[in-house]
Order: C-alpha cells, then sequence, then structure tokens
C-alpha cells in the first residue's frame, strides 16, 4: 500500500496534456516521410499495424519508473486492464502488479492476463487464481508450445494508455537490469489491442465488450513526446517473419547510419548478409551487445559472429556493468524503435514478438542521444581482442554457434 501511496503522489504531480487528435491512418501514412513509407506499408499487415499519429510517447529506462506509471494507470482503469508478459515473477513488486489486477477486477472491469506458460514453470497456476477468483480471467499459451513461445509484452488499458518494450515484470527488471520500455496514449492504443486481442484469441479467450465507460483523460508527464507516428507491429510466425523483413529493409534503405543495441546477438544468414551489403555501401553499422548476458550459454554464441561481422565492416562494441535488456535501433536521424525482439533467429524466426516503430526526429535524437552516451561506457571489439581469445574460449564459441538457431 505505501507503493500505491507513492505512484498516486506521483500521477497527481504530473502535468495533464490531452493525448493529441485522431487522425485517420491514410493522413497518418502520407505524413511520413516518402523514403519510409515503403517500411510502413510492409509493417501493415492488418489494420491493427497500420500507423497513426497524434500519440504521445514517454520513453522508460528505469524499471521502477515504469513500475510506478504501470500500477498508477492500472488502479485509474474505469473499463479493462488487458496485460501479457514472457516472465511474472512472483517477487515482492510483481505481487503488487498481481495485486493491481485482482483490486480492478473485483471493481468488475475486464481484466485479462495471458500467461506463456514455459516461462512462468514450475510456478502454478495457483498464483494467478487470486486474479481467477476476483473475476478477472487468465488465458494460457500452452506449455506444449515447446519451440514457439509467445514473447510480446503488452499492456493496454481503457483504450486510453499502452505500455510495450523490452521489460517483464520481475524485481530484477525493476532494480537490477537496464532496459527500455514504453508509455503510449494516444490512437495507437486501440491498435495494440488489437493486437493483444489476437493473441487471446489464439489462447481460446472470449471477444472483449471494450470501453463501458467514457475514456479518461490520461496523465502525459512533461518529459512526453507528443504528436508522433507511431506503428505497432506484431511478429505472428504464422504470417511470415515481419521484423526480419523489417531489420532487411532497415539495412538496404538506411542512408547514413543504423544503430542498434541489442542483448542476445545470433543474427541468421539474412541478416549478416545484408549488413554485409550495407557496410559496403558506405552505412555507418554499430551494434552495441552486453559483455555478459543472463545466460551463460548466449556469451559464446554472441562472440561466435563477431569476426564475421568485423571482416564485413560491423562495428561492435561491448558494454559492462548492469546487464542492460533494451533491444532498440535508430536510423538517420528520423525512424527508430524499441521492443520485445532480439537479434537473433529466436525472435526474428520462430516466436511471437511485438516492436513499436517511431517517425519522428525528437524521438529518434533521443535514442541516438542514448546510444552514444552508452558508447562512451563501452569497448569497441577488435581483431586483436580476438586473436587474443584462449583456445577455450574459442572453442566455447564455436560450440555455442551450433546451438544458436534456438538459443
Amino acid at each position: 500500500m505505501l507503493r500505491l501511496s507513492i505512484v498516486s503522489l506521483l500521477a497527481a504531480l504530473l502535468s495533464v496534456f490531452s493525448a493529441g487528435a485522431q487522425a485517420p491512418d491514410s493522413s497518418a501514412l502520407q505524413a511520413i516521410r516518402a523514403p519510409y513509407r515503403p517500411l510502413a506499408e510492409l509493417l501493415t499487415e492488418s489494420p491493427d499495424e497500420a500507423p497513426t499519429a497524434g500519440n504521445s510517447v514517454e520513453i522508460l529506462r528505469s524499471g521502477l519508473d515504469k513500475l510506478d506509471y504501470l500500477v498508477c494507470d492500472m488502479m485509474a482503469a474505469r473499463s479493462y486492464i488487458h496485460m501479457e508478459y514472457f516472465e511474472f515473477f512472483r517477487d515482492t513488486e510483481s505481487r503488487l502488479v498481481r495485486t493491481a489486477l485482482r483490486l480492478k477486477a473485483l471493481d468488475s472491469l475486464e481484466v485479462r492476463y495471458i500467461e506463456e506458460d514455459f516461462m512462468t514453470f514450475p510456478k502454478s497456476h495457483a498464483y494467478f487464481n487470486h486474479i481467477r477468483r476476483s473475476g478477472g480471467e487468465v488465458g494460457h499459451y500452452s506449455f506444449f508450445r515447446l519451440n514457439r513461445r509467445n514473447h510480446q509484452k503488452i499492456v493496454t488499458i481503457d483504450d486510453a494508455v499502452a505500455y510495450v518494450g523490452g521489460m517483464n515484470i520481475g524485481n530484477h527488471y525493476f532494480y537490477e537490469w537496464d532496459d527500455t520500455h514504453l508509455r503510449l496514449t494516444g490512437p495507437c492504443v486501440r491498435k495494440i489491442d488489437g493486437i493483444y486481442e489476437r493473441m487471446w484469441h489464439r489462447v481460446g479467450g472470449k471477444p472483449s465488450r471494450g470501453v463501458t465507460d467514457p475514456v479518461p483523460q490520461v496523465q502525459v508527464p512533461e518529459s512526453a513526446y507528443l504528436d508522433v507516428i507511431v506503428q505497432e507491429s506484431s511478429d505472428e510466425p504464422e504470417r511470415g517473419h515481419i521484423t526480419l523483413e523489417s531489420f532487411l529493409w532497415l539495412l538496404e534503405n538506411s542512408q547514413d547510419y543504423l544503430y542498434i543495441q541489442t542483448p542476445y546477438f545470433t543474427p541468421p544468414r539474412e541478416i549478416r548478409e545484408a549488413m554485409r551489403k550495407a557496410v559496403a555501401r558506405g552505412l555507418d553499422l554499430r551494434l552495441l551487445i552486453p559483455e555478459k548476458t543472463d545466460m551463460h550459454v548466449v556469451d559464446p554464441a554472441n562472440r561466435s559472429y563477431y569476426r564475421e561481422c568485423l571482416e564485413a565492416g560491423v562495428r561492435i562494441y561491448q558494454s559492462s556493468g548492469r546487464f542492460d535488456h533494451s533491444k532498440t535501433f535508430v536510423a538517420d536521424d528520423y525512424l527508430s524503435g524499441t521492443g520485445s525482439a532480439n537479434l537473433d533467429g529466436r525472435s526474428l524466426k520462430i516466436n511471437y514478438e511485438n516492436f513499436t516503430y517511431f517517425y519522428d526526429e525528437r524521438v529518434a535524437g533521443d535514442f541516438k542521444q542514448h546510444f552514444l552516451h552508452l558508447l562512451n561506457a563501452a569497448e569497441e571489439v577488435t581483431f586483436e581482442q580476438i586473436d587474443a581469445w584462449t583456445p577455450g574460449r574459442k572453442l566455447g564459441n564455436s560450440l555455442a554457434r551450433i546451438l544458436a538457431p534456438q538459443l
């Protein structure tokens, strides 16, 4: 209850702005710079993935900031809360989010949570019984779909506010790791909820009754970017590999630079070949990858691709210190994005993922500035470093690369 008081106080101190006028999808597409419209059209696999204008974007790089905003918005909900996460832990702050879901279910709101059975194992389904007993609904993405996981991270509330990005629900996301998440308001929220509804239907859920009370005026902090063109993309493997296609488009069409941050770097052959061609035509391509991740087998798998990338002219930087779980990109001072997808074969070819794209100079400037700030504390990988690796490390890298497509 103390944290709920804190987040309520925080919300009271925020400046309030309107979410912005809703613009028709066709107007949003025409407002995108002409060279980038083909990407927007590529990403629009359904009406839910069409770009929208008039959105506000708050970039959250602090897990506690995300937690405070999220719980505050959940407690202010009037009609529904729809939520799905790849991981939802049993620690203290996770229970706070679960309690907020339960309280709103008791208040007769439509409360829905999609549980990823594989990643919540060995936690029993009883962990979410509080929500069910309070009137909420829990859908299960089956444990037995062992290879194809639901890696999406989506929260939508009242068609008014959405959360997407890289953070799951757990104390290490809130206290120990660095990551990038988004709080969005405006017409993009209904689009994102449409993507959520597709997954809800996939796990056997009933249709939503939608908004039953007037959509509240959402609090937007002064630090948010206003009137942004936003496009949410859902990578659903049965429809193809849209995130893979979008990164190939970025590599083929970015003119000046493309900066990519990813914690897990085991790129499929198509990406590696597109990187080589991009650098050959003069693109400044830089990658930022943690020196150590949360998965020991991933570290040598990441390293196994370094020499090939350096030989192609790609610049690779390794960050040390706190593990950074962010998945971001920025290109040419205009296009940027973040989401759940890593630059690896599992995200690009197997899992369900969601990614958010921004066609906006201000947001791109924010992502670029943050990326360059991180580079200042990172170390660039060189051939000399790779040549100095011990025989044991080189062997470990080679063995890990065999497993890379499934990591």
